[in-house]
C-alpha cells in the first residue's frame, strides 16, 4: 500500500512538470510563429508571458530582444541582449546583435577610462562567464594532478618530462583561471548596470522632479548605477557625469 502511495506521489508531482514544459513549449512556438509573421508585439508578449512564469534562459532573452528590436523598441531589445549576454557572454549572435543595436543608438559617450584596458578586460575576464572559468579552474587543476602523477610515477624519462612541464602549464592555468574567475565574479557582484527604456529620460541634479534637469539621455544609453531604489537611482556614465534618472525608465541588471 505504501509503495503504491508513493508512486501515485510520484505520478501527481511529475504532472504539473510536465504541464509547465508543453505550456512553455506552446508559447515558444506561439512567439516564434509571430515572430515570422512579422506579428512582433505579439511576439514579445507571448516571451514575457515566459518570463513572468519563471521560464529564464539566454535563448529567452535574445529572441526577446530580437523583437523589441523588430519592433522598434531600440532601448529593451539592448536590455534584453544585455540580460542574454549576461548569462552566456561567449554566444556569438547575442554579441553581434547587442553591437548593430548599440551603433543606432543616439547618444555616444565618450569614455575616461582606458579603451584598449577596458577592450582586453572584456575580452579575457568577461568574454567567459564565472562558471566558465569555475569549470577551467576544475579542468586545469586535474590535468596538473594528472601530469604530476604522471612525472612521479612514470618509469619513462620522456614521460617525465612531459609530466613536468605540463603540470607546470596546468597549475599557470588554474591560477589564471582562478584569478579571472574571482574577477569577474567580483565585477558581477560590485558592478551593476542599468539600460534606458525609455524614448528620453531626464537626469537631474538630486532625487526630486522639481528640481533643476541636468540633461537628457535617449533610449539604449548604457549607465553606471551607483545606488538604486523603487522611485529613484543613481547613475553614472562612462565620461564621468553622473545624476539621478527615475527607476521605472530605466532596465537593470
Amino acid at each position: 500500500m505504501k509503495t503504491f502511495i508513493y508512486i501515485a506521489l510520484l505520478i501527481l508531482g511529475a504532472y504539473p512538470l510536465k504541464a509547465n514544459k508543453e505550456l512553455q513549449t506552446e508559447k515558444i512556438e506561439r512567439a516564434e510563429k509571430a515572430y515570422k509573421s512579422k506579428k512582433y508585439k505579439e511576439a514579445v508578449q507571448s516571451y514575457e508571458d515566459l518570463l513572468k512564469q519563471g521560464f529564464v534562459s539566454d535563448k529567452l532573452y535574445y529572441n526577446l530582444g530580437n523583437a523589441y528590436y523588430k519592433d522598434n523598441q531600440l532601448g529593451k531589445a539592448i536590455y534584453n541582449y544585455e540580460l542574454a549576454h549576461e548569462l552566456n557572454p561567449s554566444d556569438e549572435d547575442i554579441k553581434v546583435n547587442l553591437a548593430i543595436a548599440n551603433d543606432k543608438t543616439i547618444d555616444k559617450i565618450d569614455t575616461k577610462t582606458n579603451l584598449f584596458a577596458g577592450v582586453l578586460k572584456a575580452k579575457l575576464v568577461h568574454g567567459i562567464s564565472t562558471t566558465g572559468w569555475a569549470w577551467a579552474s576544475i579542468i586545469a587543476f586535474a590535468a596538473a594532478l594528472l601530469m604530476i602523477y604522471m612525472f612521479v610515477a612514470s618509469p619513462v624519462m620522456l614521460l617525465k618530462r612531459i609530466g613536468f612541464f605540463a603540470g607546470i602549464l596546468c597549475v599557470i592555468g588554474f591560477v589564471i583561471s582562478m584569478v579571472f574567475g574571482f574577477i569577474s565574479l567580483r565585477d558581477k557582484k560590485q558592478t551593476q548596470f542599468a539600460i534606458i527604456l525609455a524614448k528620453e529620460c531626464k537626469i537631474y541634479n538630486e532625487p526630486q522632479e522639481d528640481d533643476k534637469q541636468k540633461f537628457s539621455l535617449h533610449e539604449g544609453t548604457r549607465l553606471k548605477v551607483m545606488e538604486t531604489n523603487t522611485e529613484w537611482t543613481s547613475v553614472k556614465l562612462e565620461n564621468g557625469n553622473e545624476g539621478w534618472v527615475k527607476t521605472d525608465a530605466i532596465g537593470l541588471f
